[in-house]
């Protein structure tokens, strides 16, 4: 009897309170579970993100739920899709960006068969994002755009995406183009991850945000970032820092001027593995390191030539090659973040690495527990992340893509923020890394179908951003 009342009791309190309507079986791993049943709450937004790779190799996309605007921005969950570009096609756009190819016919036919590839993406998209399609705010693009240097160093920047034709197809606007707005106002256009970064990945606590995070970045060329806990109460941009380092791009040149032949990136974690460091091959890159300015254009060529001199004398010494290389790529990362007046690349201990992290941050070092995130291509990760775990000791390591449920990469998360910070109208440069006069609202407009566009213009209207500073504003 009892049982039956309760039965009753229920069914009438879903009837009244239909938030307990949203609550289902389903797997609590799903994050598009997850994500179809927040979606309820007119708070939160969904949005996209289209990156395309360097190498114009694959197109990423990130479907993006959020909550919050501006400063107050919270991802809470991600679900992802790629597409590979295929070699034709990849092929003629490295010609563009090189400068081989500059007839403008072939140059927008490139941008129109890219274009239906990124379509193809948001299309998976739409299709994750269910009987909630409709509300998908817009699509966000970045790619490696075309890049030049006139006479008197003045550079300039235009995006090779076709986002007209793009937002035509999928119907939903696509914001692009923010390198431009960064370039306008004296910027170098080229560090505008940096507060996406901050906005994913910091301790943004709205109670106590008290941990330090660092980011390492691996790619050909690797970039260490400084990401300050923040309740986003702060009325200045968060003092972010972001130092370049050497990359992988000199081991897999390397690699691939000796053994062409051969497909390294199933490899690497295993010659990880089964390699041994050999401390003279350490001592020689990081004597190079020492002897060249930071981001030279002949480094790469002199960590090269010396690998090269070893493996001709040492072909059998690949794996150590690797294991080396590696752990001489992590030491130069934390060498950049640990402030010290030694010229030594790494600190004695870890405790004296963590000790030296917390010079980074005003609150009480015993309050403070860093946290220290790697993003790294899959073909790298278990071997940096192994690297990082051996130097560090005391801070907690571990994966960028962790942090969000449903993350796989970040560029495409990345390229979702920037999107979302042009709708609520705040800017999205930083001026110290970027080299800007000040700060702007980063990007532009393809709007979509009508109902999309209008929908996009009441979210921008609706939202009253936060006060600026006249000399900001003007």
């Amino acid at each position: 009897m009892a049982r039956d009342v309760i039965k009753v009791f229920l069914v009438q309190l879903r009837m009244k309170f239909p938030i307990f309507q949203n609550r289902s079986s389903q797997d609590p791993e799903d994050a598009l579970g997850r994500m179809d049943r927040a979606v309820h709450d007119r708070n939160h937004r969904l949005s996209a993100g289209l990156s395309v790779s360097t190498e114009f190799e694959v197109v990423q996309g990130a479907l993006v739920l959020t909550q919050g605007n501006g400063k107050f921005l919270r991802i809470k969950h991600v679900a992802e899709s790629s597409l590979p570009i295929p070699e034709s096609v990849a092929t003629g756009c490295r010609e563009v960006v090189e400068g081989r190819i500059k007839e403008v016919g072939a140059i927008s036919q490139l941008a129109s068969d890219l274009a239906e590839i990124q379509a193809n993406v948001i299309e998976r998209l739409k299709c994750q994002a269910g009987r909630y399609v409709d509300r998908v705010l817009a699509v966000s693009l970045a790619d490696p755009g075309v890049w030049d240097r006139d006479f008197d160093g003045k550079i300039s920047y235009s995006s090779f995406s076709d986002a007209a034709k793009l937002a035509e197809i999928c119907g939903v606007s696509v914001i692009d183009s923010y390198p431009s707005r960064d370039l306008a106002v004296g910027g170098t256009g080229k560090t505008l991850e940096s507060l996406p970064y901050w906005m994913i990945l910091a301790d943004r606590n709205s109670k106590i945000a008290s941990q330090s995070r660092f980011l390492v970045s691996i790619g050909g060329v690797c970039h260490s970032y400084f990401l300050p806990a923040s309740d986003g109460l702060d009325a200045d941009v968060p003092l972010i820092q972001r130092y370049p380092t050497v990359g992988v791009s000199f081991l897999e040149k390397c690699f691939e001027q000796q053994f062409p032949e051969v497909d390294w990136n199933v490899r690497w974690n295993q010659m990880y593995v089964d390699g041994l460091l050999v401390d003279q091959l350490l001592r020689d890159w990081q004597q190079a390191v020492s002897q060249s300015p930071d981001e030279s254009t002949g480094l790469e060529i002199q960590l090269t030539e010396v690998t090269a001199r070893y493996l001709q004398k040492n072909p059998d010494q690949i794996c150590n090659v690797v294991k080396t290389g590696i752990r001489f790529i992590s030491e130069v990362c934390v060498g950049k973040l640990v402030p010290s007046e030694s010229k030594d690349l790494t600190p004695d201990s870890s405790t004296q690495v963590v000790r030296q992290f917390r010079i980074h941050d005003q609150v009480d070092p015993p309050a403070l527990q860093s946290r220290f995130l790697v993003d790294a291509p899959k073909q790298f990760e278990p071997a940096f992340l192994n690297q990082f775990s051996q130097l560090l000791g005391e801070p907690q390591v571990a994966a960028a893509r962790e942090v969000i449920d449903g993350m796989g990469d970040l560029q495409p998360v990345v390229a979702a923020v920037l999107g979302l910070l042009h709708i609520d109208q705040m800017p999205a440069n930083v001026p110290w890394l970027s080299g800007a006069d000040c700060q702007r609202i980063l990007g532009r407009v393809n709007p979509g179908r009508p109902s999309n566009w209008r929908q996009l213009i009441r979210a921008m209207a609706d939202f009253q951003p936060a006060p600026m500073k006249l000399k900001d504003a003007i």
